[in-house]
């Protein structure tokens, strides 16, 4: 929409200015759990986990960047960005001498891995390893599946991942170090048969060091793996996860302590609690019909909030996503202009996580003040991705201005654009003479506004027009993109542009085009490189009108994405594919291989020498599970 965007310099004024006032350490007795902050932020609370090769990360406590492949470490710091538990009464901090903590995660073929390095002036632990909350602990969350249930993770027992503690010396709250068996309150994984030790699924290393603590865990990935679900820890896969800690300063009644408070634990605190859908559960679900799911209803059944119940909560978690095998990564420059590049909205803090996991350096950016800053900030990139979030003439020269020009139109860099209310003022598709929207030649479905009344419904699914083009990679025929409906970007642009996709069977409406460099667009100027309109929409009202969700995108809509942007930026990933593994049951064919660009079909065929080969599969991934039918046949594995 032609809108503009000018209060978030004040707001970053304004917590700055807060900041430089704390003179004392902050009092967390006045800290309101039910508030919202840093916790609760996508923007803040997404994060990508590196792909480190097998072996490199060795347990002594002394995690680094360096070791978890140059993942940029994270410190929570009650008063600045951490949610504080509202329990003991008597709970105290006393400043970051007392209590704060750095932690990294990386990720190999086999185990997810957690670093901590703890600032504590009294380091403790004297109670069981299921009361590990009572001393100095990090606390871990997983929500493994992501279904971000407003639940309580010590009473669903989740069959794969759930709650935990990991004490200062790496020891394990699930496990019953005497029977040498998990003890009989465990909430972690309850479906996997796991054990703790040197060689087995869960291990910690940590040790007491000067000013605090520094500890290590690792955790087999079987322990978040469910087989149903077919969920795996890898290439882009997002998964819910929180840590926070647990500080025990020897005040309380515990074996070490002096018995003048009330609680062993002096302080929990945690990194995420972000807001949740209260009452946003399995058996809520299975009250609505489809028709309820597809619009979303929880969205007004439900209350948006935090409290305490949330730090333990699927739905309070933060989000990370797994960075991509060596094999599948892509190199490259991104600049990211979203309504605000410090903590972005909707659906671009996962889709930031996504290209970071992919392989790409994604700067995002909120749009600045002027048009200068903003070809500045885009020099030197190999590509420039223009969020739906922004107010569209907040790209614009003059700034503001609903008749101004696209400030990047002469950049000879390749852009990607989600915002299609900006399209005309690039000369993608043809302008009305006051810059107001027609409606027609731009926009975005789902809308009462448009005067297609064919188009103003909520859609799940694209046509592909351009099979053979690099962005559809081989997939065809109408595409499913979203899970649940929600809104398409169309535009009608020039002749010369490749219309990839489009929201309607016959062509009209394009959803994916593309102006390769040097095409004529619609004003008749030349494209000075790739200018490429892309489905991703927007809220609309009445049918999808809601924030874009990345959740909503399937397995195909990312797919799409990413072939834009490799297209877009010209790289490729090696082009050899090696079946490198096959097994099967009485029911299926698992296939694993290396190489190819994806996005792969798997074909199929009765005989090796005769017949149509009929792809069975497409995935992004390099693994795919296909029925097994017949008492014979054959199957192959293509790529982009």
């Amino acid at each position: 929409m032609k809108t503009r965007l000018s209060f978030s310099l004040v707001f970053v004024a304004s917590v700055l200015t807060s900041r430089l006032t704390l003179a004392q350490p902050f009092d967390i007795l006045t800290f309101d759990p039910t508030s919202t902050g840093p916790w609760s932020e996508p923007g803040r609370t997404t994060l990508m986990v590196p792909k480190v090769p097998n072996g490199s990360i060795v347990l002594d406590g002394a995690a680094s960047a360096q070791e978890y492949g140059g993942f940029n470490a994270i410190t929570v710091e009650p008063g600045v960005n951490a949610w504080i538990l509202d329990f003991p009464e008597d709970r105290t901090w006393d400043g970051t001498n007392d209590s704060t903590f750095t932690y990294w995660l990386a990720h190999d073929d086999n185990n997810f891995y957690v670093g901590v390095h703890v600032r504590d002036d009294v380091v403790n632990s004297d109670d069981e390893n299921a009361m590990f909350w009572k001393d100095d602990a990090i606390e871990i969350v997983v929500d493994a599946l992501t279904d971000r249930f407003d639940n309580n993770t010590d009473a669903s027992r989740d069959p794969v991942g759930g709650h935990c503690y990991v004490n200062f010396q790496g020891r394990f709250s699930a496990w019953d170090e005497t029977a040498g068996t998990t003890n009989s309150g465990s909430v972690w994984a309850t479906s996997v048969n796991w054990k703790y030790g040197t060689n087995e699924d869960v291990y910690g290393v940590g040790k007491q060091v000067a000013g605090g603590w520094q500890m290590e865990v690792r955790f087999n990935k079987r322990l978040f793996e469910d087989s149903t679900a077919g969920n795996k820890l890898k290439n882009g896969y997002r998964m819910g996860f929180n840590i926070g800690l647990d500080d025990d300063d020897k005040k309380g009644p515990g074996v070490n302590g002096d018995k003048t408070r009330t609680q062993d634990l002096e302080v929990q605190y945690f990194w995420a609690n972000r807001q949740r859908r209260q009452g946003y559960t399995a058996d809520y679900l299975a009250t609505l019909t489809p028709e309820q799911k597809a619009t979303k209803a929880w969205l007004t059944d439900l209350t948006l909030g935090i409290d305490s119940a949330g730090r333990l909560a699927h739905g309070g978690t933060g989000e990370i996503l797994f960075g991509y095998d060596a094999d599948a990564r892509a190199t490259g420059s991104i600049l990211f202009i979203s309504s605000n590049g410090d903590s972005p909205i909707n659906a671009d803090p996962a889709l930031i996580a996504l290209l970071r996991a992919k392989g790409y350096t994604v700067t995002p950016l909120t749009p600045p003040a002027t048009p200068e800053e903003l070809r500045a900030a885009a020099a030197g990139q190999s590509l420039v991705l223009i969020s739906e979030t922004i107010g569209s003439t907040s790209v614009l020269d003059p700034v503001g201005s609903g008749t101004g020009i696209f400030s990047l139109k002469d950049t000879d860099v390749p852009i990607i654009s989600f915002e299609p209310y900006m399209w005309d003022n690039a000369d993608w598709v043809l302008r009305t003479a006051d810059g107001a929207n027609d409606w027609t030649n731009w926009g975005n479905t789902s809308r009462s506004e448009l005067l297609d009344p064919a188009i103003q419904d909520a859609r799940d699914s694209l046509y592909i027009l351009k099979p053979t083009h690099p962005i559809a990679g081989g997939l065809s025929g109408k595409v499913k993109v979203y899970d649940p409906p929600y809104s398409l970007n169309f535009g009608v642009p020039s002749a010369d542009a490749d219309i990839v996709a489009s929201v309607q069977p016959d062509g009209t409406y394009p959803t994916i085009f593309v102006y390769e460099k040097g095409d004529k667009l619609a004003d008749g100027s030349t494209a000075p490189n790739k200018r490429i309109g892309f489905f991703l929409g927007q809220a609309a009202n009445p049918n999808a009108n809601w924030p874009t969700d990345y959740a909503d995108l399937t397995e195909a809509g990312k797919t799409l994405l990413l072939n834009t942007v490799a297209y877009a930026i010209g790289t490729t990933t090696t082009a050899t594919i090696t079946v490198s593994s096959i097994t099967a049951d009485a029911n299926n064919v698992t296939l694993t291989w290396t190489g190819g660009n994806p996005p792969f079909i798997v074909e199929r065929r009765d005989s090796l020498s005769t017949g149509t080969w009929t792809g069975v599969a497409t995935n992004s991934v390099r693994t795919a599970t296909v029925p097994r039918t017949g008492t014979a046949g054959f199957l192959r594995v293509a790529s982009q």
